[in-house]
């Protein structure tokens, strides 16, 4: 297994390296950028913008301008922004709100979709599995962006049960400060209550495509296996139904949908660009859709990069669970 793990670390260094140079050259070629947003008219703005792009370097050649961009990754950190701030800085503020957002999200997502898969495939056909289908049909339809919406003006909006958007209310300090931190000593539970409040619309919506999705992969799994031989020579045999179950068919059926379990993650991040975006959440996504408005390239390539890791480890991740749940996979 060690040597497997190597070999595809390796592999993710050149696909990494591959994802770096499409980044950057579609990022560049992209119209507008960072300049072109420089105030004047006439003479004037194109000096402003020539100033611009001497000071970002954006006159230099592409591959002199991917060889410094790509520098201070060989050093171990992400480079400078356009406003000058080191893009690793701008990363970890953002951070721990999408971690919070996305955790508890997953976390909820793997709870709620495993069971209810299982129940619909042992009861199939019954009216819950009736009313799963057509509701797993409808999450899994519906656009992230038009149920956040219409959760803020049902529930925020008319009913006024929940914040509407942010990640704290006006009363309390900016998350994951010292002065969030220190009202959390004294005052946990209204910190995380507010937290709480805030979190539901966000988690609703993620959880609604999400989960709709991996219960109907579970019930499939599932069902295909209870239709194997195996598990008929196991009823054959007088074996509790429970034990048939839980014992045969689910450890085979929940193989197929660990790469489904693994790529929820990365999914997720690629769903909070447009959740965080709509409820204010000041995480990754938010800080992607900013810096995308204002051209940033070597903050939007560095956040583009770190998901591309996000996606190989989530791979990697898959595989070796592979390993652990069905002991005949073997990769060395």
């Amino acid at each position: 297994m060690g040597t497997y793990i190597a070999r595809r670390l390796l592999q993710s260094v050149v696909i990494l390296f591959g994802l770096a140079v499409i980044f950057f050259f579609i990022l560049h070629l992209t119209p507008g950028g960072p300049c072109a947003a420089e105030e004047g008219t006439g003479l004037r703005g194109k000096l402003q913008q020539r100033s611009c792009a001497h000071r970002l370097g954006l006159n230099q050649p592409l591959y002199v301008q991917f060889i410094k961009q790509m520098g201070p990754y060989l050093e171990g950190n992400l480079g400078t922004s356009n406003s000058g701030e080191p893009v690793a800085q701008e990363f970890t503020d953002a951070l721990p709100a999408t971690v919070v957002l996305i955790g508890v999200s997953y976390a909820l997502q793997l709870l709620l979709a495993i069971p209810l898969g299982i129940f619909a495939a042992l009861y199939r056909y019954s009216f819950f599995d009736q009313v799963f289908t057509f509701f797993s049909y409808v999450g899994f339809s519906m656009p992230s962006f038009w149920l956040g919406l219409i959760l803020i003006f049902i529930v925020a909006v008319h009913f006024h049960a929940l914040p509407a958007g942010n990640i704290v209310s006006t009363n309390i300090p900016i998350f994951w400060t010292s002065g969030w931190f220190h009202l959390l000593e004294h005052d946990p539970a209204l910190v995380l209550g507010d937290l709480a409040r805030h979190l539901v619309l966000p988690v609703i919506t993620l959880l609604i495509v999400g989960v709709a999705g991996d219960s109907r992969y579970m019930r499939a799994s599932l069902l295909d296996v209870l239709h194997q031989d195996y598990i008929r020579t196991a009823k054959a045999k007088g074996l509790k139904h429970r034990i048939v179950v839980f014992k045969h068919a689910l450890r085979n059926a929940i193989l197929p949908i660990v790469t489904n379990i693994a790529l929820d993650l990365p999914s997720l991040v690629g769903g909070a660009v447009i959740t965080e975006t709509i409820f204010s959440w000041s995480g990754l996504g938010f800080l992607y859709i900013q810096e995308l408005n204002v051209s940033d390239y070597p903050t939007i390539e560095a956040l583009l990069m770190i998901s591309a890791v996000a996606v190989l480890l989530s791979n990697l991740l898959a595989d070796v669970v592979y390993a652990w749940v069905d002991p005949r996979i073997r990769y060395d």
